[in-house]
């Protein structure tokens, strides 16, 4: 019986498969009954099936015979076997779709295979593709774009973003600038407020227009008979200065009164009254008035006195003799070349440090100044000559060479020396003579040696001597013996 009797018989075994069976099921059907016409001992033929997976991404390949459980591709199947093939990406990644020519046509979805032949089937994966969200803008003022992922709770910088990435735009004005609207397609209904967006498979550009804060005229104006100027600052800053043209609406100013040399702050008028000024700045030009008047001028002294001369500064400059009532002074006595200064008195003033007055009617301040008394005539000094240490002897005379420095030199010099008297050695005075030497001068003097001197020197031909005596330094000197 030939392969398609064998067929037709193992249908007439398994029976007509019923109507509403799928073409799986049919499939499997038919391989049955084909399994049951092969000839005994006979088995069926068996095809390579290859799985490749292409491509930047990572993921898996599955197979399913139809009917079966889903698992790891075989490297084979018998033949007509029918499988369905599935390819799942890793987390971060996606299936791009099928590149063979067995399941092109199923693109990105599971393929369905009937194994008719070895077949090779490839599957690319890929990273999950991001479009970029641009962000422009536009007006006179400053600003930026800020990107926030839905549900993180961060903003900053817009950058790029898978598909249905759902995004909160923010539009950041700079320093003295406002946010005015977006004007583009995709936010231009969101108007000042921040844009939601989501991200199709497409790049999105957003344009957000800023402009500058409308600023609202401040005048300030002084007024009175006396000088002085206004300073604003802006509450919580710390900090005041000139007030500037023009300030937002809403902002918050402290005012202040600065008065000048010899005036002082009366009141405010205008959009502030009374003796302090905080406003708000409105939609609307505001204007301030500081009221300011000349304090009323007192008599001011400054007296010197005592036996030595000087100058007193008022202020850093010479004193006036009047001042507006009130008006704080530092005064500095400065005493002439051959004076000291002796003191403060009056006005509050003690001491001889400088001396910080506020003037008041009537004041007067007395600096006193003392000559310097010259010193005494010093004594001239006496000088103490040095001594050549050694010293020749010639005929019982010691030649002694003395030389004198700044000061003349005058005493009397005395030598003594150790001598053997017998068994025993003592030291006694072996000559002495007065001297006068003028300052800067070197003089030779002789010394009439005693006659122990003598022949002490006679033997031995030379002798250790001390110098001692008044206006001269002790000294030790050699004596030498010259025949």
């Amino acid at each position: 019986m030939g392969g398609g009797d064998r067929a037709n018989g193992a249908l007439r075994a398994i029976g007509r498969p019923p109507a509403r069976l799928g073409l799986l099921a049919l499939a499997a059907t038919l391989a049955a009954a084909f399994a049951l016409a092969l000839p005994a001992g006979a088995s069926a033929a068996k095809y390579s099936l290859t799985i490749h997976k292409t491509g930047t991404g990572k993921g898996t390949v599955e197979c399913e015979v139809a009917g079966g459980a889903r698992g790891t591709c075989a490297s084979s199947y018998v033949e007509e076997t029918e499988l369905i093939i599935y390819a799942t990406p890793s987390a971060g990644f996606v299936f791009s779709g099928w590149t063979d020519e067995y399941c092109e046509f199923y693109e990105t979805e599971p393929c369905e295979l009937t194994l008719e032949e070895p077949a090779i089937v490839a599957a690319e994966f890929g990273p999950i593709p991001k479009y970029r969200l641009e962000a422009k803008t536009m007006g006179s003022g400053t600003g930026k774009v800020e990107c926030e992922v839905a549900g993180s709770g961060t903003a900053g910088p817009c950058g790029e973003y898978p598909a249905e990435t759902e995004l909160n735009l923010y539009a950041v004005p700079g320093s003295e600038s406002e946010f005015v609207e977006w004007t583009d397609d995709d936010c231009f209904v969101y108007g000042a407020e921040p844009c939601e967006v989501t991200f199709e498979e497409e790049p999105v550009a957003v344009v957000a227009e800023f402009g500058p804060i409308p600023k609202y005229p401040l005048v300030t104006e002084t007024t009175g008979t006396g000088k002085g100027a206004v300073e604003c600052e802006v509450a919580g800053s710390g900090t005041a200065g000139p007030c500037a043209s023009g300030y937002p609406a809403e902002t918050e100013l402290n005012l202040y009164a600065v008065a000048g040399p010899e005036s002082e702050f009366v009141e405010w008028t205008g959009a502030c009254l009374g003796s302090s000024c905080n406003l708000t700045v409105e939609e609307e030009a505001t204007d301030v008035t500081a009221v300011f008047k000349s304090r009323p001028q007192v008599p001011f002294s400054v007296v010197k006195s005592g036996s030595g001369t000087g100058t007193v500064s008022c202020g850093g400059g010479a004193c006036a003799s009047s001042y507006s009532e009130g008006t704080k002074l530092t005064l500095v006595a400065s005493p002439a070349p051959g004076s000291t200064f002796a003191g403060w008195s009056g006005g509050g003033c003690s001491g001889t440090g400088s001396c910080q007055v506020t003037v008041k009617s009537g004041m007067t301040v007395t600096a006193t100044f003392d000559a310097v008394q010259a010193p005494p005539a010093s004594t001239p000094l006496a000088g103490i000559p040095t001594v050549v240490p050694v010293a020749f002897v010639r005929s019982g005379y010691a030649v002694l060479r003395l030389t004198c420095d700044e000061a003349p030199c005058r005493g009397e010099l005395k030598l003594t020396a150790k001598i053997r008297a017998g068994k025993t050695v003592k030291r006694v005075a072996i000559g002495a003579r007065p001297f006068a030497i003028p300052a800067g001068a070197s003089r030779a003097l002789t010394v009439t040696l005693s006659h122990a001197a003598r022949r002490q020197l006679a033997r031995g031909g030379r002798l250790k001597a001390k110098l001692t005596g008044t206006g001269i330094a002790e000294a030790a000197v050699l004596l030498k013996l010259r025949r």
